[in-house]
């Protein structure tokens, strides 16, 4: 069941009588694609990317006082303190899709508390509930690894055909092998880099109407997010084509430093792409941690990743299929000895 009907149309009324929202989200195509499907509904607020963490904490709430908002929407965020929650002055909405939390003082939506397995992107539920820009949710849903029912595919093929073909049966294909694909990749990589960079992209997407203005860089803020794009994927194939593949291992490992960008999720998509049969793990390394993106078609990953992380410095988790990890450069080498002897 998920998100059951009822809760949808509360989360609608809520969207409908908000003016002045704070909305905290996950810079990734899922997060994002939540925050400007309300956003556009709204047509009013202030967003906050989470970056490079999983979680919310103290140092986010006097900036969310400050903008004095009259509910503090936070989509596709993990975990949020409890004491982010306590210092909020007003109302706060959290709809999610990742393990469920218990939390006091906070409206919650997660599709897990009915059904454990139901881990349906957050901007599904968005979508579900507002039923509008059927574009940016499919952004949402697909750049996270997940294609919604029939209905829902058709209303996009009817509005978009050239975007997607209907013969594409699974996400990975739809990333790697689509103008949508293209379209996912381009709005993930404006989400990178220096956090006043990101918010620039960020405010030049609540004003783009439609994909083609970035597909075709038709109009200005299509051509500003075009051009960011057009910047880093000449760094993202240098990496690319660094990455060395051992016929005979099942696991791909590649560990890369970059001062300023992480293409680990974009990396390990495409990987897992032109080697369905193989494990993938991408590290990257940053401020005295790896951060990893981990990739398997067959495996639960959650499972493995827990397990391998047991006495470690880290955590992790995710998708069955698609998840990630964060580990203190000391144990990172347990922690891949781990992972190969649990996938053999």
């Amino acid at each position: 069941m998920g998100i059951s009907e009822d809760q949808l149309k509360e989360l609608r009324q809520i969207f409908d009588s908000v003016s002045r929202p704070v909305i905290l989200f996950d810079d990734d195509p899922d997060g994002l694609a939540s925050f400007l499907l309300i956003y556009k509904h709204i047509r009013e607020g202030k967003g906050i990317p989470v970056k490079n963490a999983p979680k919310l904490g103290l140092e986010t709430a006097q900036k969310i006082n400050d903008y004095a908002p009259d509910v503090v929407f936070i989509v596709d965020v993990p975990i949020v303190e409890q004491e982010l929650i306590n210092k909020i002055k007003t109302t706060v909405v959290w709809v999610d899709h990742h393990p469920v939390i218990k939390r006091h003082g906070v409206k919650y939506y997660n599709p897990r508390i009915s059904e454990p397995d139901d881990n349906r992107p957050t901007s599904y539920w968005i979508y579900k509930a507002l039923r509008e820009n059927i574009w940016i949710a499919m952004v949402g849903m697909v750049g996270d690894w997940f294609f919604p029912e029939q209905e829902v595919m058709d209303e996009f093929f009817k509005e978009y055909p050239d975007l997607l073909s209907r013969d594409v049966k699974e996400p990975e294909i739809a990333l790697h092998n689509s103008k949508l694909g293209e379209l996912i990749r381009i709005i993930s990589f404006n989400l990178k880099g220096k956090a006043s960079d990101v918010i620039k992209s960020i405010k030049v997407f609540t004003r783009i109407k439609d994909p083609y203005e970035i597909l075709e860089q038709k109009t200005s803020g299509g051509r500003f997010i075009y051009k960011k794009y057009k910047k880093l994927i000449e760094s993202y194939n240098e990496l690319i084509r660094q990455v060395k593949i051992k016929p005979e291992d099942k696991l791909i490992l590649f560990v890369y430093k970059n001062p300023d960008y992480s293409f680990s999720a974009e990396i390990s998509n495409e990987l897992i792409y032109k080697h369905p049969d193989k494990i993938i793990l991408v590290a990257w390394e940053y401020n005295g941690e790896y951060k990893c993106s981990l990739r398997s078609n067959k495996l639960k990953l959650p499972v493995i990743i827990n397990k391998a992380l047991e006495g470690l410095n880290g955590y992790g988790g995710g998708h069955d299929h698609a998840a990630g990890a964060c580990i203190k450069i000391n144990d990172f080498p347990i922690f891949v000895e781990n992972i190969k002897k649990l996938i053999n």
